[in-house]
């Protein structure tokens, strides 16, 4: 709420990345995240420092390119696919500067893990784990929800 730096957030608020939200369904879902994020934001944003993108990562990071801005921390909760979660750190680490710590959650779901590992794997001497955290309860856990993993940009 009272952060020095600036914070981005993205979301599409889709919840079938593959299909768009073609079922009635995911459009209701999609619609009533939607309001409930936006009369959140609304309450507490500082129109100054935060910043919101109702729109793909994909698209957005297209956008970021124009900007050269570099990030430093990084929080990824998107479509949990194991090629979008790849997909989205490859792009994102394009952003990166040595320091920058990355967050992934869901960890306990065999995509992300997998993807994540990949991910780290193909630039073992850029990034190191910091720390993962699996929790028993593979739903929700009162503190790292359904897992989390940190990751620091080391070159």
């Amino acid at each position: 709420l009272n952060t020095n730096c600036e914070v981005y957030g993205v979301d599409n608020f889709s919840f079938d990345y593959e299909a768009a939200n073609t079922s009635l369904i995911n459009t209701i879902e999609e619609s009533n995240a939607r309001k409930y994020f936006y009369k959140h934001l609304n309450l507490f944003q500082n129109k100054k420092k935060h910043f919101f993108f109702d729109i793909d990562y994909k698209n957005f990071f297209k956008l970021w390119e124009k900007e050269k801005k570099a990030i430093d921390f990084y929080y990824y909760d998107g479509d949990h696919s194991y090629q979008n979660q790849y997909d989205n750190l490859i792009i994102a680490s394009n952003f990166f500067k040595k320091g920058s710590v990355i967050l992934v959650d869901d960890y306990n779901m065999e995509h992300v893990e997998k993807a994540t590992l990949d991910f780290v794997a193909k630039f073992d001497s850029n990034f190191k784990i910091l720390k993962e955290f699996k929790t028993a309860n593979r739903y929700i856990h009162p503190t790292y929800a359904n897992g989390i993993i940190l990751i620091e940009k080391i070159n």
